[in-house]
């Protein structure tokens, strides 16, 4: 039997083998550029950073699945906005997704991304944000000087002295007026889309047009000044691989 034979045998039975861990309850916040803020639901303007080129890691598919498990999101996530349907864990369990090994790290820790899933006009990224022994940060806030009257998928809501209406404070912080992760095209520019996450510390960050072909290369820029109780300087960006964009396209349909 030939080397080839043998490799794919092997990565069949790791792959067959594989035990699927049950789903989480992973309850989402909804953003497409609208954030619940002082008085009203007010869009998020966003702040163009340009930072150094990080080249990305990438792996074959095969053996990722061999040596992580099979497809995130193939396996886990619960739906997103619509975004993360059947089709996706379909075309994704056909390795039209693609494992990547990018990470920010400030103040120990890090930003992991994982596994980028692209088609047409939607981009999903899976992410795990990591201490320094490599598990995940736990889901806890500060809330210190806060009048917290509720929470929001577990996150506090809570209200300011002397102004209308209450804020929910996001695991996943970021300055005023800007989002923590964007896209922009080949130019510099962003590119405008719809924007869902699950801001938790593990889950899936998702762009998705109105109909509209996403522009090739894409960059994903990330602009995060703090994660749960932590308060640090995670920046950076990277391209976005979309090479297997159209046939995840055909797949999905």
């Amino acid at each position: 039997m030939s080397t080839e034979k043998i490799i794919k045998q092997s990565l069949t039975k790791q792959i067959d083998e594989t035990t699927i861990p049950d789903e989480l309850d992973q309850r989402v916040r909804q953003s497409f550029h609208c954030y619940h803020e002082k008085k009203e639901t007010v869009s998020m303007k966003k702040r163009l950073v340009m930072m150094g080129l990080v080249a990305a890691i990438i792996l074959p598919t095969g053996v990722y699945a061999a040596l992580n498990g099979t497809s995130y999101f193939a396996d886990n996530p619960k739906d997103l906005n619509s975004l993360v349907g059947e089709e996706v864990k379909q075309a994704a369990a056909k390795g039209l997704s693609i494992p990547i090994d990018q990470k920010i790290t400030d103040q120990g820790i890090t930003i992991h991304f994982t596994e980028v899933y692209a088609e047409d006009s939607k981009v999903l990224l899976h992410y795990r944000i990591e201490q320094q022994n490599g598990e995940l940060v736990p889901f806890e806030f500060d809330t210190t000087g806060l009048n917290v009257v509720g929470e929001a998928n577990g996150n506090p809501v809570y209200q300011d002295k002397g102004l209308e209406g209450t804020s929910v404070l996001n695991f996943i912080g970021t300055k005023e007026d800007t989002m923590p992760f964007y896209l922009t095209d080949e130019s510099g520019k962003e590119v405008e889309v719809g924007i869902a996450d699950h801001d938790k510390p593990e889950g899936v960050l998702a762009f998705v047009t109105h109909g509209f072909k996403l522009p090739q290369p894409l960059t994903l820029n990330i602009d995060v000044n703090r994660i749960g109780k932590t308060k640090g300087d995670w920046k950076g960006q990277f391209i976005v691989d979309q090479s297997k964009a159209k046939e995840a396209t055909e797949a999905a349909k």
